[in-house]
């Protein structure tokens, strides 16, 4: 058979966004105003002569120092807020709480929240682990790990303060379009998908996981093995493995042999270029290899490897065989590329 592609522990640190430690304060000397040296007569005087001075310049640390203290606070405050808000996104992400999402601030012009609002839910849900915020102008952005599994990827949230209230504007949710080749999703988690979903016509809003799908295949096609829909990092797609049937295969050689016996035997335009042989020399196949290409999703292309002669070739050469399936995956039309 022809050979096919495949289509396509986390560690225990809290999800929980960390928070910086308040800063200390000071305490005073053990050694008060009235410890006395040998040259403390000498001190005094040097103090008594620079008070003013030293009083204006403590002063002035002081009002600094407060206004630092102040910010400081500011900050913690600000760390704490957006920590809430990130803990209890999270939450949701990592339970598969949909309603929740889906009430949050997604953009409808580039992914619709129809699965969303059906309560489509990952069989695997999503780890995700957080760095502490960067915080400014009323802004926050937080670095996140999300973990699908054995997959791994980084993406980054976004907080805006609206109102004096921290709320997640740019979340971990994939616009995912559907666009599998020669496979027609039809449910996602047991939900029917419409037309325009199921043929990548149109992207939509989905949480990080692994979800549960049915699948629709021609039946020169023969699934081995279906791992579902796999949402991680900016994409989504349906990871499956499959082999081609006895038939295809047969049908693809024999095309692919037949069109460079017609071209040996009379050259035109799209055949490749052959050496002079003896017509006792027979071509043959001796590899196929099939691929699924998105800006064909209907059809399968495959390279024909012939060589000739066969058990000593002095000649080697690929053809293309394009077999179209049709959008409904009901047509089977087996047909050369010509070459360039």
């Amino acid at each position: 058979m022809a050979t096919m592609p495949d289509f396509e522990m986390p560690d225990e640190r809290p999800s929980v966004v960390r928070r910086p430690a308040l800063p200390s304060v000071s305490q005073p000397s053990a050694d008060g105003p009235g410890s006395e040296g040998p040259d403390a007569r000498l001190r005094a005087r040097w103090r008594r002569v620079r008070v003013p001075l030293l009083a204006g310049v403590v002063g002035a640390a002081v009002a600094l120092g407060g206004v630092v203290a102040v910010e400081a606070v500011r900050d913690v405050d600000a760390r704490a807020d957006v920590a809430v808000v990130v803990d209890a996104y999270v939450a949701a992400v990592e339970s598969a709480d949909t309603a929740t999402i889906a009430d949050s601030p997604l953009d409808g012009a580039v992914a619709t929240t129809a699965l969303l609002l059906a309560g489509v839910t990952p069989v695997a849900t999503a780890t995700v682990r957080c760095d502490e915020p960067r915080i400014g102008d009323g802004i926050a952005t937080v670095v996140c790990e999300v973990r699908v599994e054995r997959r791994t990827a980084e993406a980054q949230l976004l907080l805006e303060q609206v109102d004096g209230a921290w709320q997640v504007v740019r979340g971990l949710e994939v616009p995912v379009r559907l666009r599998s080749g020669a496979l027609i999703v039809q449910t996602v988690d047991g939900t029917p998908l419409e037309p325009a979903l199921a043929r990548g016509q149109e992207a939509a809003w989905m949480l990080p996981g692994r979800y549960d799908v049915t699948v629709r295949t021609p039946q020169q096609l023969e699934v081995e093995q279906l791992e579902g829909l796999v949402v991680s990092g900016s994409t989504g797609s349906v990871r499956w493995t499959s082999d081609t049937s006895e038939q295809l295969d047969a049908d693809v050689q024999a095309s692919a042999l037949a069109f460079v016996e017609e071209c040996a035997a009379l050259p035109r335009e799209g055949c490749p270029a052959l050496q002079e042989r003896d017509p006792a020399e027979p071509f043959g196949v001796f590899d196929v290899v099939g691929e699924l290409r998105p800006d064909d999703p209907y059809a399968m292309t495959f390279g024909v490897s012939i060589r000739r002669p066969v058990e000593d070739p002095e000649e080697f050469l690929v053809v293309t065989v394009r077999v179209d399936f049709g959008e409904e995956l009901d047509r089977y039309d087996v047909a050369v590329v010509p070459s360039p």
